[in-house]
């Protein structure tokens, strides 16, 4: 081969490798500005989140506050609230926002656990504060080991086939004598006062932490995340405060009748 022909090979060969770096550089090029207008993405949509959360319309930073042992030691009343689900379990989901119910049972959760600690006469245990897995089996622990004197366990509630249910229902303890039936009505007619939405009335059910709870007990699903005009109602601060107020004002009523029995 003459050396004009083995100059032409050796140049076709730089020139393919040539081609393939910037062929490399390319597609790298390519990933990045595809990852930086990912990440920009997120961010819009992170600032709209930010956005609508000072509006108060979505998840808000409220922490508890129940006070210290010292001034529990001789409060009358101790109180479990359950915030249903967490970690993993994520419960059921919005459909505008995708929103989960572990987030929002933990936010109203806080409401009402904070607004009942304020009382003189009541002391606040949780199940969770924040956002873990809790099992089934483990919740009615805390309920023995605090000698709890009343449970109220914050859901919210989903349509299997359907997005257009409404409204609040309150369950207690199938068959129970102890008071729970009672409770569910008195909170369940109390919402109802607070907040303008359907009263779907109260029902009995054998969930475990109703069915292990020893004390008047009750599981209140305060709204339908599946149908999105009550979604945008749940993520309403105001809104949620008319429930906590609610369901805070139907226990102490429910405390009150107690005391005086």
């Amino acid at each position: 081969m003459s050396s004009m022909s083995k100059k032409s090979v050796r140049k076709r060969k730089l020139n393919k490798k040539k081609l393939l770096i910037v062929i490399c550089f390319l597609m790298i090029a390519i990933f990045s500005v595809f990852k930086i207008i990912q990440y920009g993405l997120g961010a819009l949509s992170s600032a709209k989140l930010k956005s609508k959360n000072s509006h108060g319309i979505v998840i808000d930073n409220e922490q508890f506050e129940l006070g210290d042992e010292s001034e529990n030691a001789n409060k009358k009343f101790t109180v479990l609230v359950d915030a249903g689900h967490g970690g993993y379990d994520k419960g059921t989901s919005g459909k505008l926002t995708n929103v989960y119910e572990k987030d929002l049972s933990l936010q109203i959760a806080k409401k009402v656990a904070n607004k009942l600690a304020k009382q003189d006469d009541v002391q606040v245990v949780v199940t969770r504060k924040e956002d873990r897995y809790v099992s089934l089996s483990d919740r009615p622990k805390v309920v023995k080991d605090q000698e709890v004197d009343l449970l109220v366990s914050i859901h919210l509630n989903a349509e299997k086939n359907g997005n257009t249910a409404t409204g609040i229902e309150t369950y207690y303890k199938n068959g129970a004598e102890d008071g729970s039936k009672e409770l569910a009505r008195i909170v369940q007619d109390t919402m109802i006062s607070y907040v303008p939405t359907n009263d779907r009335g109260i029902l009995g059910n054998n969930f475990e932490i109703l069915r292990e709870a020893q004390m008047p007990a009750i599981l209140v699903e305060c709204g339908f995340l599946t149908t999105p005009e009550e979604e945008q109602k749940l993520l309403n601060q105001k809104y949620q405060d008319q429930l906590t107020e609610g369901i805070v004002q139907g226990i102490l009523s429910f405390l009150d009748q107690k005391s005086k029995g």
